[in-house]
């Protein structure tokens, strides 16, 4: 009978822990985030448009394609999935960048 208890407890604990995570997983805007982090991580990037404008409004590059993205210290980088080219770009503090993602 203790054993049973025991199984059942465990058994409900593990259920539990289980809806727990896919709750933050599916339920959360930080669990979507994940899923598009893994999402890009897994197919090389998403579908995405960059865009960046220098202080008047115009457009000073524009890239569509399949990028992986990290940004740091005032520097996009990203890798193009189908060339496999490495692009920085240096922003100043009179630009703006734009990363879409596309669908």
């Amino acid at each position: 009978m203790k054993k049973k208890k025991l199984l059942i407890g465990t058994v409900i604990s593990v259920v539990l822990l289980i809806v727990l995570v896919l709750f933050i997983i599916f339920g959360t805007a930080g669990g979507r985030r994940w899923q598009k982090n893994m999402q890009s991580s897994l197919n090389d990037g998403l579908n995405r448009e960059i865009i960046v404008y220098n202080s008047d409004g115009s457009v000073i590059y524009k890239e569509k394609g399949k990028f992986d993205i990290n940004y740091s210290e005032g520097r996009l980088e990203y890798i193009d999935a189908d060339t496999g080219l490495k692009t920085n770009i240096y922003i100043g503090y009179n630009a703006t960048v734009i990363v879409n993602e596309l669908e």
